[in-house]
């Protein structure tokens, strides 16, 4: 038996205890909830912790039974799947609790319905353990999305003996959109004042965190956004770079169309303008960036307006590293 630490871990273990200890036929007392954490994971729960995370356990939407109910104890009552249920392309959660549950028909349903809370894209690396500030930090920053705000904090980046120091002195003020879990870590979409993309943080990695009383920038005002923001595109893109085809129109001299089509084949359509080439092609962005890298001179990215606004940020990044002597 493992012992199981911190506040955090309470309602994952009640959950469990639950899932494996009780049934409508043996509905579980207070006591006995007490007894089996206490025994199945050396945890040492008082009544009234354990009645607040029942509580808790049922408005996250588990289906629980409760002894003001029945007149006899906990369980968790049988779902029947609704009809026609939609197929997600997602397993969604709201605390990591939930990912770590038994894989049950039940809890994969309870999953679904979250999906609007916290997008998870699921690997199947080793998870690894999160510390107890994050799932606070968590809780602020839905509070951020939810009205609208700002949030500042200090973020930590490992130095090359392995410590975590913050990235700058002074905290970084961001506009935060979205959250989402994936390879085992919790991330927060935002966008920071005067740069014009989405980045992700790490938050886990977030100290002194803390809500401020300046409006978040419109995620609608920003040009990668201007469809809305797509998490699962989002993540696909910069988590695992998988290849999402996009449409990209070019401008560039009549004599690259040969490498055009090499690169590119059947992906690319041409449009003569004089003495360029209007191409449009359809293909991920990473082999357009290398074209476009490849002949700065002579190709020039017309459309998606936000990945041209990326480029050109990036020319400029490289451009302040080679000052002029």
């Amino acid at each position: 038996m493992t012992e199981t630490k911190g506040k955090k871990a309470l309602s994952l273990c009640i959950l469990r205890v639950l899932e494996q200890r009780a049934s409508e036929r043996n509905p579980l007392s207070t006591r006995h909830i007490i007894e089996f954490l206490k025994e199945d994971f050396g945890m040492i729960a008082e009544r009234k912790a354990v009645g607040r995370n029942l509580l808790l356990l049922q408005e996250m939407g588990f289906p629980l039974s409760t002894y003001q109910e029945n007149g006899k104890g906990y369980y968790l009552a049988a779902v029947e799947p609704p009809e026609n249920e939609p197929a997600l392309p997602h397993d969604p959660a709201a605390l990591d609790a939930y990912l770590r549950a038994p894989k049950t028909a039940q809890n994969e349903r309870t999953l679904k319905r979250l999906q609007d809370d916290v997008p998870v894209f699921v690997s199947d690396t080793e998870r690894p353990a999160q510390n107890d500030a994050l799932f606070d930090n968590l809780t602020l920053l839905k509070t951020a999305i939810r009205t609208g705000m700002q949030v500042s904090f200090r973020y930590l980046v490992a130095a090359p003996d392995g410590r975590l120091l913050p990235q700058r002195e002074t905290p970084v003020s961001v506009s935060p959109y979205a959250l989402f879990l994936a390879e085992g870590f919790y991330y927060a979409i935002v966008s920071v004042s005067g740069y014009g993309r989405l980045l992700h943080y790490r938050c886990d990695r977030m100290e002194d965190l803390k809500l401020t009383d300046q409006k978040a920038r419109e995620s609608s005002t920003m040009v990668e956004c201007l469809n809305g923001l797509d998490v699962a595109a989002y993540v696909n893109r910069t988590i695992y770079h998988t290849d999402v085809r996009e449409t990209h129109t070019v401008l560039c001299a009549e004599h690259l169309a040969g490498e055009l089509l090499d690169a590119f084949g059947s992906a690319v359509r041409f449009h003569a303008e004089g003495e360029t080439i209007r191409a449009q092609i359809d293909a991920p962005w990473e082999p357009i960036r290398r074209f476009l890298c490849n002949h700065l001179r002579h190709a020039t990215l017309l459309a998606p307006a936000w990945r041209r606004a990326q480029m050109r940020e990036e020319l400029l990044s490289a451009l302040s590293t080679y000052p002029q002597e």
